[in-house]
């Protein structure tokens, strides 16, 4: 794991904005690296000293200097030529003569360092590392401040403590007060006699008093073999004894933590300078921060400081020992245990709300924990902010008065405005009458709303989603066997029991395969042997990156292919500029193929799962899917790569072989993809099958119980699993059942077969093929398959052509994944928008999705209803 993910995921959530800004200083580097680079060209010109290059006659020269660091009083005078940083730079670099010589006691200098400039003292020269350490400093303040505020709480809490144990007797006699003061005062002077780090130093003295003390403190009566508290449990000396113990643990755990604030901060100094030393050949590191001259005036760092602490955490060690009558080694292991427990809690909080599953209050009591009743002070109505009219003349009433009129400002946003809007709508449609039976009228009113609020993503779409049961049973558009409308009881069950399917199934079994294969790595490890086999052609590099992503979305989801993918270039990625044509070709290449790669199989994407749901009655299995959709996507992707190659100048970038992940494959990950090949051959042969398991849903059930039951998966794994997505898919199975059960569908698929019987059926998949292009372009591919699919097989079913349910269904599902003309157009663009290198600057803008996603929108529709057609012409029968 990265050190700055370490240090995200081990610090203490309370404590975020006082540790080393790791993120932001490395982003300083860079910044430093670009503008030293910058700096020294500038200078070599003025100097007539050329870098690299000769810029009169293009040869190329390799130039000596005397390395810059000798301009700072900060860099290291060790003699020896370092070879030049290879991560983003491989530059020539020159002497430049005129630097002025600063202060040769450079460590002294670093100790008076008081706020110096970023530049030296000649204005004319850039000095990255008087930057880089100022910046250290300000980090250093930062957190050596912090440290003694918590540490004076802390040890407050920790005094306090010490004089209620004494009250009630429950101190051995070297642990009195008075001695914890002495031994505190002669830690900081540093005996070490008395500061071991060996436990049993501390704890050698005063059994005789534990065993005097020990009726006491535990109060009255032995442990009965019965549930009922007796007197003893509600006596003072009880009660004192669980809260001191409770005081004890919570100190412990705060007191672990404050000592891992030092030890993470220590780390993070180390790291970061290494970092600086690697890019700028410095050695700040080993003459700063190892020998520790960075540290030697900062309270926080120095040794008395830890071992003062490290001194108190083993005295409630000691503590809790005598309150719980146990050995110091039961103790020590059962205040671990409380530490381990309270940090699995916390972090795991911590976690969902990076993931967004989770939004708390991270005002943390004492040192990171909630207090103990919570913090509703954010329900507070204060906290709205309202428009406010003043009346003229106050408004009376029995028990209070009403003086102004105060409509808070939530309700005049846009999102806001979309929801009035489309209840207005709603309540319109309602109102006047669109079709001539109630039943069809209600659902119309219904489908719009639902169509709109997905639309327009006035609230999330998964909210929506749990919204059509809700609005189904409301608006009673159900209807039973006999015709008649089915009273509320009936029609909950029945929407409710739809929403759970064979269909949901498949889905959770897809997002359980790509949880296998991407947490053993095994996708990881497969895709970097591809991509070691494209060489260095930049053409061969583009398209193996766009085949292999399009052959991760196949079978982990186009959702996560393209991150999984941009992790695997990201080497490839640092070393190109944001504005290089490579870099953007590879970056959109990704996205466009895994919009194409969410065509090619049916988990791919939930609009695959959903349409295999409307497949079933024409006997469509994997099969048939397979030979459809595969070729299908290859021709997209083959032809967005031409386009990619057409309108990027690629040709003149230079590339290193990329090496490939070697790691040799355990038993685990031989299971793993035995079970995954497995699941897919067992679908595909399921119409074989269909006597043994019934339906794709019950086969789907296997990897779950294979991996989830054999520990390989954990109940963290399927936290984690998309649920926003299963619960769409589930609404919009649910809403598709709603709109055939009322009659609407049947009644507007009459309708448009009178318009468009006479067409042949080629025709009528172009025309219904650009509605779904367009409306997957500007919506959620997945929302548009809801809404259009069932619509389709509704009227193949009333078109005379056997083939024309399936041809239509199947078409619209594939031109689904096609719909990526803008930014925001699935969540593979969205990705690939998002990218940016490592200080921020974006790889791609909305113009380059206008300009390249609108042509490969329009090469993914050929291919469907050009070569996909004609396969399903040819594969597909109708309804037996």
């Amino acid at each position: 794991m990265k050190f700055s993910h370490s240090l995200k995921y081990n610090s203490v959530p309370g404590w975020q904005e006082h540790y080393l800004n790791y993120s932001q200083l490395k982003k300083l580097i860079y910044n430093l690296q670009s503008q030293d680079l910058r700096s020294l060209n500038e200078n070599s010109v003025q100097q007539g000293v050329v870098i690299g290059e000769d810029l009169k006659t293009g040869s190329s020269k390799k130039l000596s200097f005397k390395k810059w660091k000798e301009k700072s009083p900060f860099k290291s005078d060790k003699n020896g030529t370092k070879s030049p940083p290879e991560d983003d730079f491989n530059v020539e670099t020159v002497e430049l003569s005129d630097m002025r010589k600063k202060s040769k006691n450079k460590l002294q200098s670093l100790v008076d360092f008081d706020r110096r400039s970023s530049v030296s003292s000649d204005p004319t020269l850039f000095s990255p590392q008087d930057t880089f350490l100022s910046r250290l400093v300000d980090e250093r303040t930062k957190i050596d401040d912090f440290y003694k505020t918590l540490e004076v709480q802390l040890y407050s809490r920790f005094d306090t403590l010490v004089g209620d144990l004494e009250k009630v007797g429950a101190l051995r006699h070297e642990g009195s007060s008075a001695h914890l003061r002495r031994r505190s005062s002669t830690a900081v002077s540093g005996n070490p006699a008395l500061l071991r780090g060996d436990t049993e130093t501390a704890y050698e003295h005063g059994s005789d008093e534990e065993d005097d003390e020990e009726e006491d403190f535990d109060g009255e009566g032995g442990e009965e073999n019965t549930a009922l508290l007796t007197y003893s449990d509600f006596n003072i000396k009880s009660q004192k004894r669980a809260i001191l113990k409770k005081n004890i643990i919570d100190l412990y755990v705060d007191l672990a933590q404050l000592k891992s604030f030092i030890e993470l901060n220590r780390i993070g100094f180390l790291k970061i300078t290494k970092k600086f030393d690697k890019n700028f050949e410095t050695d700040i590191r080993g003459e700063l921060i190892e020998s520790g001259e960075f540290f030697k005036d900062v309270y926080v760092f120095q040794a008395p400081t830890l071992e003062v602490l490290n001194f108190k955490i083993m005295r409630l060690i000691d503590f809790f020992a005598v309150t719980t009558n146990k050995d110091i080694s039961a103790a020590k292991d059962e205040l671990r245990s409380y530490l381990r427990d309270f940090i699995v809690w916390e972090r795991n909080t911590v976690w969902k709300d990076m993931l967004g599953l989770e939004s708390h209050d991270t005002t943390f009591a004492s040192a990171g924990r909630p207090s103990a009743n919570g913090d509703i002070t954010n329900l507070d109505n204060t906290n709205l902010e309202y428009y406010s009219w003043k009346l003229r003349r106050p408004i009376n009433f029995k028990y209070f008065v009403i003086d102004k009129i105060s409509i808070p400002k939530l309700f005049f946003t846009i999102k806001s405005l979309k929801i009035f809007l489309i209840i207005a709508l709603t309540a319109i449609l309602l109102g006047v009458t669109t079709f001539t039976d109630q039943v069809e009228h209600r659902c119309m009113a219904l489908v719009a709303c639902v169509a709109f609020l997905w639309a327009t993503e006035a609230i999330p779409l998964f909210v929506t989603a749990f919204l059509v049961p809700l609005l189904v049973v409301l608006f009673r558009v159900l209807r039973d066997s006999h015709g008649h409308v089915m009273t509320a009881s009936a029609a909950s069950s029945q929407v409710l029991s739809l929403m759970w399917s064979s269909t949901i199934m498949v889905l959770l079994a897809g997002f359980t395969l790509a949880a296998a294969l991407s947490k053993y790595n095994i996708a990881k490890v497969l895709a970097s042997y591809l991509l070691a086999f494209a060489g260095t052609k930049p053409a061969n590099v583009l398209l193996m990156v766009m085949g292999v992503v399009f052959f991760l979305s196949m079978w982990i989801s186009n959702v996560a292919a393209p991150v999984l993918t941009y992790s695997l270039i990201q080497p490839l990625l640092k070393s190109l500029d944001t504005n290089s044509p490579f870099a953007r070709a590879l970056v959109l290449g990704v996205a466009m193929s895994a919009n194409v790669g969410g065509m090619a199989s049916p988990i791919s994407s939930p609009q695959n799962i959903i349409s295999m749901n409307y497949l079933k009655p024409y006997g469509v299995g994997w099969g048939q899917f397979f030979a459809i959709a595969l070729p299908s996507g290859i021709l997209s992707m083959l032809l967005i790569w031409v386009l990619l190659i057409l309108t990027f100048d690629i040709k003149k970038t230079q590339l290193k072989k990329y090496s490939p992940i070697k790691e040799r494959f355990t038993l685990k990950q031989y299971y793993i993809i035995f079970v995954c090949l497995g699941t897919i051959i067992l679908w595909c042969v399921l119409s074989k099958l269909q006597n043994v398991f019934g339906s794709s849903g019950q086969i789907a059930i296997l990897p779950i119980i294979l991996f989830f039951g054999t520990g390989l998966l954990t109940t963290q794994d399927i936290n984690n699993f998309p649920w926003s997505i299963v619960i769409l898919a589930m609404g919009g199975i649910a809403l598709g059942g709603a709109v055939s059960s009322s009659g609407l569908l049947t009644t507007i698929a009459t309708a448009l077969e009178k318009r468009i019987m006479d067409y042949p059926l080629y025709a009528v998949l172009i025309i219904f093929g650009v509605i779904m292009l367009v409306v997957g372009t500007f919506v959620s591919h997945t929302v548009s398959a809801i809404i259009i699919i069932p619509l389709m097989q509704e009227i193949g079913d009333k078109l005379p052509n056997a083939k024309a349910a399936p041809i239509l269904v199947f078409g619209c599902a594939l031109l689904s994944s096609c719909g990526m003309g803008l930014a925001s157009s699935g969540f593979p663009n969205v990705t690939a928008i998002s990218m940016t290198d490592e200080v921020g600057n974006r790889y791609l803008n909305v113009n380059t999705f206008i300009t390249r996603g609108v042509p490969s929108s329009f090469l993914a529709f050929i291919s469907v209803i050009t070569l996909g057609f004609g396969i399903m012409n040819s594969v597909l029968h109708g309804a037996s």
